[in-house]
C-alpha cells in the first residue's frame, strides 16, 4: 500500500503517467528535429521540388513499357513451359516404348533359349 492505495489500483495510474511523459518528450524531439534539418534532408527537399511534370510523364511511360514486356515475356514463357512438358511426356512416352521393347526381347530370347 502506498499512501493508502493498494499497488494493484496504482498500477494503471502509473502507466497513464509514463505514457503522457513519453508523449510530451516525443513533440519535444519532433519539434527540435524540425528545427534542425540536415543537409542531406534539404538536399531532397530541393531535388524534389525541381521534378517537372514532363520527367513524372516520362518515367510512368517507362515503367508501362517495362510491364508490357514482362507481360509479353512471361506468355513466352508459358509456351516454353507448355513445349517443355510436351517434350517431357514424349520422353516418357520413348522411355516406356523402350522399357517395352526390352521386355519383348528378353521374352524371345527365353522362348529361343526353350527353343534348342
Amino acid at each position: 500500500m502506498i499512501f493508502g492505495i493498494p499497488a494493484e489500483q496504482l498500477v494503471p495510474i502509473a502507466n497513464f503517467i509514463g505514457l503522457g511523459l513519453l508523449g510530451v518528450l516525443a513533440a519535444f524531439g519532433l519539434g527540435y528535429g524540425r528545427k534542425n534539418a540536415t543537409p542531406a534532408e534539404r538536399q531532397v527537399e530541393v531535388a524534389g521540388a525541381l521534378v517537372d511534370n514532363s520527367a513524372v510523364k516520362e518515367l510512368a511511360e517507362a515503367i508501362e513499357a517495362y510491364t508490357k514486356e514482362l507481360i509479353e515475356g512471361r506468355a513466352d514463357d508459358e509456351k516454353q513451359r507448355a513445349a517443355l512438358y510436351r517434350l517431357i511426356e514424349v520422353g516418357n512416352r520413348f522411355v516406356d516404348e523402350v522399357g517395352d521393347l526390352r521386355r519383348d526381347v528378353g521374352d524371345l530370347a527365353k522362348e529361343i533359349a526353350r527353343a534348342k
